[in-house]
């Protein structure tokens, strides 16, 4: 052991500390689904790909969540089920019309 009582630190190899920023970077691509979506379902379905868009963003959405947000923002993954409804409904409307189409013959 030495007797010396001096720090044996450099000074010049100091990394001072540094808070990681507190916003992150917002993924739109959920907000994206959620409009697309819902102008699908406000335009009645007549265009067959704005469902698939829509699904497209909010899986998308879905996939690019961070573990930790995915246990504290609840919220976050409403675009991909706004999408999945928006799917829903075009098919569900697709299946009735040909139903209804099928019984008047």
């Amino acid at each position: 052991m030495s007797s010396s009582k001096a720090d044996p630190r450099r000074p010049e190899n100091i990394v001072p500390f540094h808070l990681p920023p507190q916003q992150e970077e917002e993924d739109f691509t959920g907000n994206i689904a959620m409009y697309v979506a819902m102008a699908g379902i406000f335009l009645r379905n007549r265009f067959k790909a704005i469902p698939w868009v829509a699904a497209y963003f909010g899986l998308s959405s879905l996939l690019n969540t961070r573990k930790t947000l995915k246990s504290s923002d609840a919220i976050g993954n409403s675009g991909a089920m706004i999408a999945f409804v928006s799917m829903v409904t075009f098919y569900l409307n697709v299946y009735m019309s040909r139903k209804n189409y099928s019984s008047n013959e």
